[in-house]
């Protein structure tokens, strides 16, 4: 495996990325209903209001349209809902800004946007992602474990395309999951918030030389999807709550994708699977 994009060199035709959370690792909603949630509530004092703000978060950043996001793009969502309903958040219009002004949105660039500009809501969020990060670390790894199938599928794309694991999470904390699993070695190369947004990655994975359409995103959320969209590539959909069943059709994913019929109708029927099953125009 490859440490970085740019030492990352094509060496098959087809290149399958996939996303981590809630799409091959069943972790998504151990991480954010115990980690996410509860953390925000730590940091800015909600404990009156906690089972509310923990279901708050939940609904925006698993079952909405943003599952999935950035966790400080799902963070932004959350605080200016908890502005306007629960309580004045300090500083977090210069926190928004910095969100969607950042060419990257992890934590060593909040701690730069920080150290230049100051700002509690900054400061706070450095914290709370911190906070998530230690919390998560102590998660047994018994509740870290691959989707039914997901496993088996990747060592079958392994075996005749090259595989990036495509994520908006913390590279350091997925590198060491999918090791723990044993299956980080089906897999080519790791590109995560540190590298930059999902959409960028795929575009200079795609300028590495592959066809367009020998490139497919594989994931369970909005934002793989608009990133498969910019980058011009497919997408094969994880879908939530319905994930063994996902994997268990992945065959007929990898058989069209490779056989050059998945784009298309065929496509364009799992995209609205997609979309249904998350309530999603």
């Amino acid at each position: 495996m490859k440490e970085t994009l740019k030492e990352f060199e094509k060496k098959k035709d087809f290149l399958i990325c996939v996303d981590s959370d809630g799409c091959v690792m069943d972790t998504m909603d151990v991480k954010h209903m115990r980690c996410f949630g509860p953390c925000l509530v730590h940091e800015w004092g909600l404990s009156e209001f906690r089972d509310e703000i923990v279901r708050l978060w939940r609904r925006v950043n698993l079952l909405s349209s943003s599952r999935g996001v950035n966790r400080f793009k799902g963070l932004a969502k959350v605080l200016a809902e908890i502005n306007e309903n629960y309580m004045r958040v300090d500083g977090l219009d210069e926190y928004i800004y910095w969100v969607q002004t950042a060419e990257e949105l992890s934590d060593e660039s909040l701690e730069e946007a920080y150290q230049k500009a100051g700002g509690i809501c900054l400061k706070k969020a450095i914290d709370w992602s911190r906070l998530v990060n230690q919390s998560m670390a102590m998660i047994s790894d018994k509740s870290k474990v691959p989707f039914d199938g997901a496993a088996e599928a990747l060592k079958k794309a392994h075996e005749c395309a090259d595989v990036v694991i495509v994520t908006a999470a913390n590279g350091n904390e997925i590198r060491k999951e999918w090791e723990r699993q044993e299956i980080l070695p089906y897999t080519d190369l790791l590109v995560s918030q540190e590298t930059g947004q999902k959409g960028e990655c795929l575009k200079a994975l795609v300028e590495k030389g592959y066809a367009p359409d020998h490139v497919i995103m594989i994931g369970d959320a909005p934002a793989d999807l608009e990133a498969a969209r910019e980058a011009g590539v497919l997408f094969g959909p994880i879908l939530a709550y319905q994930e063994r069943e996902s994997w268990e059709s992945f065959q007929e994913t990898l058989d069209r994708f490779l056989g050059g019929t998945y784009q298309g109708e065929y496509e364009e029927k799992k995209i609205l699977e997609f979309k249904e099953n998350l309530s999603i125009g």
